[in-house]
């Protein structure tokens, strides 16, 4: 006997979030568009700026969820 599983239960990734730190209080967050195929888009996009590291810490946690 086998067990199916609807695939829409599986949370698939769509981008992938880079913190980057410009300066000592600059930080920025970059998203890469992950494609059908699974290749990693070229072109990312400013997504959030920060002053603090704990700052954006927090606004990608708060994304995930």
């Amino acid at each position: 006997m086998s067990t199916m599983i609807p695939l829409n239960q599986f949370q698939q990734l769509r981008h992938v979030d880079e913190i980057i730190e410009k300066a000592a209080d600059s930080w920025w967050v970059y998203r890469r568009s992950i494609g059908h195929n699974g290749t990693l888009n070229t072109t990312a996009r400013v997504v959030f700026f920060g002053r603090t590291k704990t700052q954006v810490d927090q606004w990608v946690a708060a994304q995930a969820q």
